[in-house]
């Protein structure tokens, strides 16, 4: 009879054991889970940080982008109990990169243009994918309603520029192997998709107006303001 009670509560050890084990395995499991989900968000936004540096003349969005993979780092940092080493370094890494969108110094060249309809389509994809963003850190109060109103203005004209820039850096390629047909129709695209849309930037009629004059042979090429992205950079 005792050898009977020992082993039942040896068995019950056992099965305790086992189930805190199990427990435990599964704490681990779902804390690889969250992991790796904010590992592809990160992974994500670092992309769309690497696009809007190319693209968007105002910094301050691509900075408040950049703050957000630093809070997905930080996430991952409190979810790692072996080695944080690698994360520890991903922060230092993402937290300089801040640092150097605030120094004018560091300020690489913008060019909206992309070179096919893929880039275009990426592009527009990441910018889309920022104003999501931007209206989430209004929410928070991260930034405030008039922040998100410059910043969505801008994001929409950078959206628009993509294509037009785009097409119009195709009409100058045809124009450069003496292609005036294929130039034109390049041209008219670019003019269509400025005509069609309802943003309010005053550039967007001018560049309207000089696109028919290119179209009609009365101009080479946009005027250089523009042509180039405006280093509007934002205080804010």
């Amino acid at each position: 009879m005792t050898l009977i009670v020992i082993l039942v509560f040896l068995m019950l050890i056992t099965l305790f054991a086992v189930s805190v084990i199990d427990r435990i395995q599964q704490r681990q499991r779902q804390r690889r889970l969250q992991q790796r989900r904010l590992r592809v968000q990160s992974e994500e936004l670092v992309e769309i940080v690497s696009c809007l540096e190319q693209i968007l003349p105002n910094r301050s969005i691509t900075r408040h982008i950049n703050d957000m993979v630093i809070e997905l780092q930080q996430q991952m940092l409190s979810l790692e109990d072996k080695n944080p080493e690698h994360i520890e370094a991903a922060i230092r890494k993402s937290e300089l990169h801040s640092e150097e969108l605030l120094d004018p110094k560091s300020r690489q060249a913008i060019a909206y243009q992309q070179e096919s309809d893929a880039q275009i389509a990426k592009t527009q994809l990441h910018l889309n994918a920022t104003m999501h963003l931007v209206t989430q850190l209004a929410a928070k109060g991260t930034i405030n309603e008039i922040e998100l109103d410059a910043y969505l203005v801008e994001l929409r004209w950078a959206y628009l520029m993509v294509s037009v820039m785009s097409y119009i850096g195709q009409g100058d390629k045809s124009m450069s192997i003496s292609d005036r047909f294929s130039a034109q129709s390049f041209y008219r695209k670019a003019q269509q998709l400025l005509m069609e849309s309802m943003h309010q930037d005053p550039r967007r009629m001018k560049m309207i107006k000089e696109l028919s004059e290119m179209v009609d042979g009365a101009r080479a090429s946009l005027s250089r303001e523009l042509r180039e992205a405006a280093p509007a950079e934002s205080s804010l």
